[in-house]
């Protein structure tokens, strides 16, 4: 069986919505997602599904319009009928930012103002052509369902967001949870296989990730995991965190299975994820949008969208280190939330002032560790190679193995350092953190050949 993941489409259509003005524009450039080319990057994406003729199956997972905007959803919709009425079978559930209390409009005249969003009950109207009215079995009070993709496999799609953006649920309600067992059961008394994608991540993608978001995790994530692999589901699919990941959990009868976290689409690096499932293996191989029909001066558009998250991540660096203030307001652009920023923004304003004026040369030099700095290090700036670091975060396969040049330099500067992150941060859990964002000893992030585990009745 061959499928697409895609995620986190966030489309904000700016004409239909007649967005401008400075609060526009300052939205579009200080933001980490492309949202005011997300249309354009949104078209180019389905025409290369249309292209393929060997592959109709695609799976979306949520965030699919920018902040609820009810025209986005309904423009989306129109979109991806385009797809079906081509033969595809789209599969689709919705996020967070889905169902968004106040969705924005931007004008010279009122600057950012609210417009018209969606109710859950509009939202499965929209969206009812894309999996949820041919299903085999729905949950309604959630728009959750299940889905024949195949003669041996089904789909279980998860919406785990609530009643939307200000619930701050993520997961499954009780009796959603006892629909899910049904299921389940089902699925394995016809003698099938299930794949599921739910919104959330099932699994951290990043040991950060895990460290300051854990409320961005699915609910009971833990226990959802062992309930799928112990019940032989071994792949979940999910969005939301804007990171190229992949990630496992073992149960304790020894039951594996994987978690596929796709990054948006409209943002750096823009995956749109190539899978092929058979009863030995799951193979993944990540495509980026082309032929988008956006000026984007003289860069490809992956250049473009890298140069707009690394603006904004100096922006949040150079934030730290000279208007704490700004940085707490702009901490949300990488999912830090605002009462969190608050609470830790006098140590982030010192490690910012130090990022900022220090080489890693400076650094060993002050720290009194220059004889553990690889001399290719020695000009780096520290805030330079902490872009670096979290834009590998977002792009997947951190690559600094203990033994480059890069991994030891940066931790002699933080093993002289870490005393302090410890009474920061209360622990040395933080240790495991550092190590995480420069190194990511799994499985490939992009391309990667998953085995279906042996499952364990």
């Amino acid at each position: 069986m061959k499928f697409y993941q895609i995620t986190d489409l966030h489309y904000y259509p700016v004409k239909l919505l007649n967005a401008q003005g400075k609060e526009w524009i300052n939205r579009a450039m200080y933001d980490q997602k492309c949202i005011a080319e997300s249309e354009a990057i949104l078209d180019a994406t389905i025409q290369m599904l249309l292209d393929d003729k060997e592959i109709d199956i695609i799976l979306i997972t949520g965030d699919n319009v920018c902040d609820g905007e009810k025209v986005g959803h309904i423009s989306l919709a129109e979109k991806l009928h385009k797809l079906t009425e081509a033969g595809k079978k789209v599969y689709i559930i919705t996020g967070t930012h889905d169902l968004h209390p106040e969705p924005k409009g931007y004008s010279n005249e009122k600057g950012e103002y609210v417009v018209e969003g969606c109710t859950r009950q509009e939202l499965e109207e929209i969206y009812g052509a894309f999996g949820f009215n041919d299903a085999i079995a729905k949950h309604p009070q959630t728009f959750s369902y299940v889905s024949q993709l195949d003669e041996k496999t089904r789909l279980l799609a998860l919406n785990d967001d609530g009643i939307g953006w200000e619930d701050g649920f993520h997961g499954y309600f009780e009796e959603q949870l006892h629909w899910i067992k049904e299921q389940i059961a089902d699925c394995r008394k016809a003698g099938q296989k299930m794949i599921a994608i739910t919104h959330h991540p099932l699994l951290a993608p990043s040991p950060v990730y895990e460290f300051y978001c854990k409320n961005q995790m699915l609910g009971d994530n833990e226990k959802i995991a062992t309930l799928f692999a112990d019940n032989d589901i071994h792949f979940v699919f999910t969005g939301h965190t804007h990171m190229q990941n992949i990630n496992f959990f073992d149960t304790v009868k020894d039951n594996r299975i994987y978690d596929i976290n796709t990054a948006s689409l409209i943002g750096y690096p823009s995956p749109i994820r190539k899978m092929e499932l058979d009863d030995e293996k799951l193979m993944v191989k990540t495509l980026h949008p082309q032929n988008i029909n956006y000026d984007f001066g003289s860069k490809s558009y992956m250049t473009y969208s890298r140069d707009h998250f690394d603006f904004m991540l100096n922006d949040i660096v150079d934030s730290a280190a000279n208007d704490i203030n700004r940085f707490v307001e702009v901490a949300e652009c990488f999912s830090l939330h605002k009462e969190q920023a608050e609470k830790i923004k006098v140590p982030i304003h010192i490690l910012g002032k130090l990022l900022d004026s220090l080489t890693f040369k400076k650094a060993g030099t002050v720290l009194m560790c220059k004889s553990k700095i690889a001399p290719r290090m020695y000009n780096v700036r520290l805030a330079d190679f902490i872009i670096t670091l979290v834009r590998n975060i977002y792009a997947g396969d951190e690559p600094y193995a203990p033994g480059t040049a890069e991994y030891d330099s940066f931790m002699a500067i933080y093993n002289r350092l870490s005393p302090i992150f410890h009474k920061i941060f209360k622990g040395d859990e933080i240790d495991n953190v550092i190590k995480g964002i420069l190194y990511d000893g799994g499985f490939p992030d992009s391309d990667a050949v998953l085995e279906v585990p042996e499952f364990i009745d």
